[in-house]
């Protein structure tokens, strides 16, 4: 085993010891020999020399953990509140592996389809923000994100993270491009042969043999971290576009419902102050609904924006304070802000004070913005607990009536939100996001026993009611076992993911080191 803050003298990386990790929202313990660390880049060096000489060391590294029977996974921002980017061996803090690259025009294959200056190759450590900074200075925007921007590129797309761009779908959706570091011996470039955007010589500028195949693109897309170390990802971007973002309260009538079914937010009316924004560009629809107001309530809080172009003499970026997590807040934001307020043990009286506090975080507004000025990072506080259920949206109305019953037959009094996000459809084999035209069923609270069995009986009475549902890697999802993975997803993804895994990586010693309890769990470790 390494020393405690053993250092490599060749390279940027160093083993330092670690007993415990809790990841970001304190939803697990998981006990760990100790991780490996990067150093920021010195710079000094051309960038691709730099990102090639990371290559090298990630492959020592598997190397040493494979002479020493030591179980590895590399981790972004540790946001995941399932255990499925950790381990019991040693990890690897990949943040400061953040290098972005503007791709050569002459190595983009002459079949690509798509506008060749707006592709980049970005290293896996980069935050979400740190993109939306960097892309920002060369006039560009991601397609889509999460509901925040403190996730890494790599952490969010291996585990389906959703957003809610309806029209686009999940932030995997951008990428067309993976460096797979598979092997200390072994990394890909990995294409979909369907959709080829460079030439074999860009995968010969970073060492990587070049492969183009789209079942094994869709398998490596949602990984979970067990395909080896995704060290880069070739992402299409887009220019810069503004978002016209409305949130107002509603009535929870036949017309909110007729929308969810429909997944139209153009049938919701704008409050009066948003009535002129041109609506022929509806990009995000979101829906949120307070239990603790009824079950259920008499209204819901409705979040859409809709395209418009960007005028950068125009713009005006939104103001807000430090403490604010963002205009595209999700539900988890909004309990990571009132675990420092409310009183414990919460119960019924407390309810108008919990209301209260809600309705303080979920304001209206009607804001002008570009994607990185709507989704900022959230300022979890405490303990907090999220769940996310995808799908058809045929069923969501329905879905959403079974977590209020479920919550009034509780007798529990839980800071609660629950909502409705939408989302497109998704290729990956074991992307989470898989029907269609997707509603994810968002149920976000403060992590306690009454919580993790309110999601547990909803689950229980989704599957009971028959509606196909799967559940997000990276949230609480206690209810996956293997055969409801197969279930929900179908074998032939299943085993095609299997025998991607198989394909793509250096042995079965290989895929043994980067098999973790979660894994393993839901019969996803061969």
């Amino acid at each position: 085993m390494p020393n405690g803050n053993e250092s490599n003298s060749n390279g940027r990386s160093f083993f330092r010891t670690k007993n415990l990790e809790t990841g970001r929202h304190e939803s697990y313990k998981q006990v760990l020999e100790g991780e490996y660390v990067f150093r920021n880049d010195p710079g000094g060096k051309p960038p691709f020399q730099t990102y090639n000489e990371a290559t090298t060391e990630l492959q020592g590294i598997i190397r040493t953990c494979l002479d020493e029977g030591k179980s590895l996974r590399a981790h972004g921002a540790l946001w995941s509140l399932s255990t499925v980017p950790v381990t019991d061996g040693r990890l690897i803090d990949n943040i400061a592996l953040r290098l972005a690259f503007e791709v050569p025009a002459e190595l983009t294959n002459p079949l690509y389809s798509g506008e060749a200056g707006k592709l980049r190759f970005v290293e896996c450590g980069n935050s979400v923000a740190a993109l939306n900074d960097y892309l920002f200075a060369n006039g560009l925007s991601l397609k889509g994100c999460g509901s925040n921007n403190g996730q890494t590129i790599v952490g969010a797309l291996s585990t389906g993270t959703h957003g809610s761009a309806y029209r686009f779908g999940a932030m995997q959706e951008m990428v067309v491009g993976l460096h797979l570091i598979s092997g200390p011996n072994r990394h890909v470039y990995l294409e979909r042969a369907s959709y080829p955007v460079m030439r074999a010589d860009f995968a010969e500028s970073i060492g990587a043999e070049f492969i183009q195949d789209d079942t094994l693109f869709n398998a490596a897309l949602v990984s979970l971290g067990s395909f080896g170390i995704i060290h880069g990802v070739m992402i299409e971007t887009r220019e810069l576009f503004l978002l016209n973002a409305v949130r107002f309260r509603h009535p929870y009538d036949a017309t909110l419902k007729a929308a969810i079914a429909a997944c139209d937010p153009t049938l919701v009316p704008l409050p009066v102050e948003a009535q002129d924004i041109p609506r022929d560009k509806p990009y995000h629809f979101e829906i949120f609904f307070n239990p603790n107001e009824g079950t259920p309530p008499d209204e819901a809080i409705v979040l859409i924006m809709y395209e418009s172009a960007y005028d950068p003499a125009r713009y005006v970026p939104p103001v807000w304070n430090t403490g604010q997590a963002g205009l595209g807040a999700s539900g988890l934001d909004v309990m990571g802000t009132l675990v420092g307020r409310i009183p414990s043990p919460l119960n019924k009286v407390a309810v108008p004070f919990l209301n209260s506090q809600v309705n303080q975080e979920f304001a209206p507004y009607f804001k002008k913005a570009i994607i990185r000025d709507l989704f900022r990072g959230e300022k979890t506080l405490g303990k907090t607990l999220a769940c996310g259920v995808g799908m058809p949206v045929a069923r969501a109305v329905e879905a959403m009536e079974i977590a209020f019953s479920v919550y009034e037959a509780s007798d529990a009094v839980l800071p609660l939100i629950l909502s409705h996000r939408f989302v497109k459809g998704t290729k990956a084999l074991l992307g989470f996001t898989r029907f269609d035209a997707t509603v994810v069923m968002e149920m976000d609270a403060v992590n306690t026993s009454e919580t993790r069995a309110f999601y547990n009986k909803v689950w229980e009475e989704l599957d009971a009611a028959g509606i196909p549902f799967t559940l997000h890697w990276g949230k609480y999802n206690a209810f996956l076992t293997p055969n409801r993975v197969r279930n929900r997803y179908g074998d032939t993804a299943v085993d095609q993911w299997l025998a991607s895994r198989e394909a793509l990586m250096e042995g079965a010693e290989v895929r043994k080191i980067f098999n973790n309890d979660f894994t393993f769990a839901l019969g996803l470790a061969n």
